[in-house]
C-alpha cells in the first residue's frame, strides 16, 4: 500500500464530503475520522476510522498506526472546528500545519478575543465569565443588549442574545451545557450586516477567495438561514472587512492552511465575530463557491496541506450562488411534498434534508437541527433570488403537535 499517497481528513459529515471527493480525484488515499459510524463520508473513504474529531490523543495514536502502513502527506479539515486535532496530528507525523497554540487561539473564543484585544484587532468588547455572578457583572459593565456564548463550540450552539438581566440565569445554563470546558464569554452585541470570508494561506501569502452575505435571524438565537455569494456590499466595505480579517489572521499566527471569518459590518467599521483556522462550513467553501466560480477550494486546501502552493485560483466564471435553510413549523412531521419538483427547477443544484415523516421538528436554537438546505446558482442575483423563492414555495412540510412560542422566519430572499 505504500505506492499511494494518503491524506487524513478530520470529519466525515456533509461539509467534509467535497473534501473527500476532491482527494479521491487527486488520486489520494483517504483516511477519514469521525465519531459517527453512520457519517455520510465514511462510505466514500478508503479507510474510515471511528474516532471523534475532538479526541486529540486518540486521533494521534490512531493515525500513527496508519502511518506505519500508508505514506501520509497531509492532514486537514473543513467546516468543523477540529483545528487542534489537525495541528496535533500534523505535528505527530511531521506534516505541514499550524502550531498547536495557534490552533487553540483559533478555537477557544475567550483566548481569541484576548489575542485580538492585545493586538488591537477590531472585535467586540467582552468579558470571560465562569460563574453566574461573573455574568451579571459583565452585563453591568458591557451594558445591554449583549451576547453570551460558550468559548469552545461552533454553529451557534449555546449562543444567545441578552436583552434583560432576568435572562442571564437561563442563558448561562444554556451556554454552559454547550461548552466542553465550561468557559463562557459575554460580549457586546454588534449591530450590522455580516460577511462570511474564506482565505487560503501559504508561503507568507493570504489569498481571499469567497465573500458572502450571511442571513442571520431567530432572535434571541443567531440562526444562519443562508448566504449569497458573492457579496453585494460596497467594494470599499468589503476591502475594509478583508483588512480586518487579515489583521486577525496575523494576530492569531495562522501561517498555513486556511481561515474563515465572520465579519460584522458595524457603525464603527468591520469587526471580527469569529475567525477559524479552516475553510467555511455552511455549504459555502465546498458547495456554493465552486458553483459561483468554477474553482474547487478543496483541491487547493489539500495541496497546501501537503506543502504545495494552491494552484491557480482565478475564477473560471462569475455566477451567483446561494444556500437557504428550510425551516417548517415545529411539531411532528405528517407530510413532505414538493422536494422532487423543486429539485427539477433550473438553477437548483441540490436539496439536502435531515428529517422524515414521523420525526419531531423543533425550532432550531443553533445552526444545527434545520430541516434541510437548498443549494442554487444563477447568472444574476435577481435570477438566483427568484429561483430560491420559487423552490422554497414548492416545498410543503406539514406538522402537527404542541405549539412553540418562537417562530423562525424562513429566508426566501436577501
Amino acid at each position: 500500500m505504500r505506492d499511494k499517497r494518503g491524506v487524513i481528513i478530520i470529519g466525515a459529515g456533509l461539509m467534509q464530503i467535497p473534501l473527500i471527493q476532491a482527494a479521491k480525484r487527486m488520486g489520494l488515499r483517504t483516511i477519514v475520522t469521525d465519531y459517527n459510524r453512520r457519517a455520510l463520508g465514511f462510505a466514500m473513504a478508503d479507510i474510515a476510522l471511528e474516532v471523534s474529531t475532538r479526541n486529540i490523543d486518540f486521533s494521534v495514536l490512531t493515525v500513527r498506526r496508519i502511518a506505519d502502513q500508508i505514506p501520509i502527506h497531509g492532514v486537514l479539515t473543513v467546516g468543523t472546528d477540529a483545528s487542534r486535532t489537525v495541528s496535533a496530528v500534523a505535528a505527530a507525523l511531521e506534516l505541514p500545519g499550524i502550531r498547536y497554540d495557534v490552533a487553540e487561539l483559533a478555537t477557544n473564543k475567550v483566548k481569541m478575543r484576548q489575542c485580538f484585544r492585545e493586538h488591537g484587532v477590531p472585535s467586540p468588547d467582552f468579558e470571560y465569565v465562569w460563574s453566574r455572578e461573573d455574568a451579571r457583572q459583565a452585563v453591568r459593565r458591557l451594558g445591554l443588549p449583549a451576547v453570551i456564548k460558550p468559548a469552545d463550540n461552533m454553529g451557534g450552539r449555546g449562543v444567545r442574545l441578552l436583552s434583560h438581566e432576568r435572562e442571564i440565569d437561563d442563558a448561562f445554563t444554556e451556554a454552559r451545557r454547550a461548552s466542553v470546558s465550561g468557559m463562557l464569554l459575554i460580549e457586546e452585541f454588534m449591530e450590522g450586516e455580516e460577511l462570511s470570508i474564506d482565505a487560503l494561506i501559504w508561503d507568507g501569502k493570504i489569498e481571499i477567495t469567497g465573500i458572502a452575505d450571511r442571513i442571520i435571524s431567530g432572535s434571541p438565537y443567531f440562526i444562519e438561514l443562508g448566504h449569497t455569494l458573492p457579496s453585494i456590499m460596497p467594494q470599499k466595505v468589503q476591502e475594509e472587512a478583508i483588512e480586518v480579517m487579515k489583521q486577525g489572521i496575523h494576530a492569531l499566527g495562522i501561517d498555513i492552511g486556511a481561515a474563515k471569518g465572520d465579519i460584522k459590518i458595524t457603525p464603527e467599521g468591520p469587526k471580527i465575530g469569529e475567525l477559524a483556522a479552516r475553510l467555511s462550513g455552511g455549504f459555502m467553501s465546498g458547495y456554493t463557491y465552486p458553483l459561483a466560480t468554477g474553482i474547487n477550494l478543496m483541491s487547493a486546501a489539500l495541496r497546501i496541506s501537503m506543502g504545495k502552493d494552491p494552484g491557480n485560483q482565478t475564477p473560471k466564471f462569475n455566477r451567483v450562488a446561494a444556500e437557504r435553510a428550510i425551516t417548517p413549523p415545529p411539531g411532528r412531521i405528517t407530510s413532505i411534498e414538493g422536494l422532487d419538483r423543486a429539485r427539477t427547477l433550473p438553477g437548483v443544484k441540490n436539496i439536502y434534508t435531515m428529517y422524515h415523516v414521523g420525526d419531531m421538528f423543533y425550532n432550531p436554537t443553533s445552526n444545527m437541527g434545520k430541516f434541510g438546505n437548498l443549494i442554487a446558482v444563477a447568472d444574476t442575483r435577481e435570477e438566483l433570488l427568484a429561483v430560491c423563492e420559487k423552490a422554497l414555495s414548492m416545498i410543503e412540510i406539514r406538522t402537527e403537535g404542541p405549539a412553540y412560542s418562537r417562530n423562525l422566519l424562513t429566508a426566501k430572499s436577501a
